[in-house]
Order: structure tokens, then sequence, then C-alpha cells
């Protein structure tokens, strides 16, 4: 394999002009030495030397995305969530020049000794990290961090949500105008997490609306897999459960649900209605098409992405926490209940 001064001897150029080509600085390079020495990269099988590149320029072009394993210990690209989410921000990150590195962890402190370790120009956090952990790692790194779905006040965090409140107000409101008042809210439910509570804050409200209050909330607490669904959705056709809906708080727990229901002789939405969060794009493949909150991954992801780069690039940030809308997409898992 040549190397880069190789390539100029053999194009007849300086090196400098040939670097300028490899990075993408072709303004003032003719079409004719462009062709050239891309022909030679291309011809010799030129590869940049990334460890120079980054001693160089103090950068290595490279964005590290950290997703927790704190909970199942498991492959967690098994949910279907953090695949698409993580596809959005790898696209995004790519178009802009950088290179993307994901990493599993199971407690954020390892977090800082990798960004470190491999000269991270930036990273995002695309599962929640709590205030104290935030503030660890701002501690830790020199580097800009995006953390999703983590609420931190502190104007020099940076933060990208989405109106939890609003999805299970909306979840919950929509069940009840279609005549259901018996209705349980699945998922994990922990009063310390942020965002539970403001979901089942909304699920609340939407009761009092409706003339009801909190003690006619009827939780499932549970992990969000679709293993769980399927227990609870025999359990509620089981009648283990005095609901005629539920709201589960993540869509693979909520097709779970209805594929649970299903194998106890429980039909959604006839006898069953599900609302589930997320709005998959596996929401709209089953049967029934599930009815879900959409928090929108592709601006979620664009909103984190954008403001990583203005930190990266030193550009004043006027709103450093981002709260993204979301809206209820309907399908087939609700149906009208005739009180």
């Amino acid at each position: 394999m040549a190397t880069l001064k190789e390539i100029a001897q053999k194009a007849g150029v300086s090196v400098m002009t040939v670097s300028n080509v490899v990075n993408g600085k072709t303004e003032k390079v003719s079409k004719e030495t462009l062709e050239r020495i891309q022909s030679l990269i291309k011809e010799y099988n030129y590869v940049p030397n990334l460890n120079a590149r980054s001693l160089v320029k103090n950068n290595s072009q490279t964005i590290v995305v950290f997703v927790s394993t704190f909970v199942s210990h498991e492959n967690v690209f098994k949910d279907p969530y953090l695949s698409e989410f993580f596809g959005e921000i790898e696209n995004l990150i790519r178009q802009n020049g950088y290179y993307v590195l994901i990493q599993t962890i199971d407690a954020i402190e390892n977090a800082a000794t990798l960004m470190k370790k491999w000269k991270a120009d930036g990273a995002v956090f695309i599962s929640p990290v709590s205030p104290e952990k935030i503030h660890q790692l701002k501690q830790e790194c020199d580097c800009p961090i995006v953390f999703i779905d983590s609420c931190d006040s502190e104007e020099t965090s940076l933060t990208v949500g989405i109106n939890e409140f609003k999805g299970g107000f909306i979840a919950t409101k929509h069940l009840l105008t279609l005549g259901h008042r018996k209705i349980g809210i699945a998922g994990y439910y922990d009063k310390k997490s942020a965002i539970v509570q403001a979901r089942y804050q909304g699920y609340i409200a939407a009761l009092k609306e409706f003339g009801l209050d909190e003690k006619d909330a009827v939780i499932l607490h549970t992990v969000t897999t679709y293993e769980a669904g399927l227990y609870f959705g025999g359990a509620i056709a089981n009648h283990e459960y005095d609901i005629t809906a539920v709201f589960a708080t993540a869509d693979l727990l909520a097709i779970g649900i209805m594929e649970g229901a299903r194998r106890n002789g429980c039909i959604v939405p006839r006898d069953l209605s599900v609302v589930g969060f997320d709005n998959l794009s596996v929401s709209q493949i089953v049967t029934p098409k599930l009815t879900s909150v959409s928090q929108d991954l592709k601006n979620k992801a664009a909103e984190a992405v954008e403001l990583l780069f203005k930190a990266i690039r030193k550009e004043e940030i006027a709103q450093p926490h981002i709260i993204c809308d979301v809206q209820l997409e309907l399908r087939q898992s609700v149906l009208e209940r005739v009180l």
C-alpha cells in the first residue's frame, strides 16, 4: 500500500495537494489533477492513517454512541427502538463526515475512560442517564456529550427528549373518548424516573378529565419486553385485571400483550383495546396494526446530532434542552366500547 508521499510523487503534485483531496478539500484542485490523484488512490489502495491524522488535527473524527445494559445485560439491539434510533443517529453522523463507534456499557463510570482512550470528539448516550452521572461525566470528559431521554436542568448539559406527559395523556384520552373507563398502564413503574413519572402523570390527568382519579389507575408494573407482554396479555385475558383497555409504554410490550391475549382467547380490539408507545415500524406489520404514540425518531435523532455538532464547532447554543413533540398514530388495535 502506497504512502501519501508516494501518491504525490506518482501524480506529480505536492503532498499537500494529495492531502487536500483525501480530506475533501478539492475547491482549488483542477478536474484533471483530481481525477489523476483519485485514480492513483484507488489503484494503490491508499488508506489514510487515522491515528496520525488524529495527532496532527488533535481530533479523531469519531463520535461514540453509548447504550446501557444496566437492566437486561443481554443483547440490547434486540430492542427495535434502540436499533431504529441508532440507525437514524449513525446515518446523520456519517453525513457530517465523522465515524461512529457503538459501545454498550454496564457502568457509566466506564464511559469517560473509553472516550479518552479513543480520543472521541463527542458522544451520544441513547439510554437515560441520571443527573448525578451526567455531572460526573461532564467533569471527567472534555468533549461534548448529548444525553437522550435524560433530565438535567443545568444550562451546560445537552439533552434531547420528548413530551412524555403529552404522550401518556393523548394515549389514555383516546381510549377514554372511545368509551373505555377501566384502563391499565403497563410498563416499568419507577417513582425516581422523571420520564416514567411524566407518562404516568399524563395518564392520570386524562383519567381526571373524564371524572376518574388516581384510585382508578391500574398499574401493570413490568419490564418493557415482548415476553413480559405475553404474560400480562394472558393475565388480562384470564380476568386477573379488570380492564377493557391498556396503554403500554413501549410498542414491544404492547405487541406482546396483544399476542398473549390472543393465545388465551381474548381478541384485540374486540375484547381488549391496546395503545403502544414509540410508533416503531413493527407497529405497522403486526395484526392488528398497533395504535401508538409517535415520537418521530428521525426528528429526535436530527435534533440530537445538530446539538452535538454545534457544540463540537463551539457555536452558540440557544436551547440546550430540546423537547420534541409527540402525536398519536391511529390504527386498528383500539375499538369503541359501548357503555
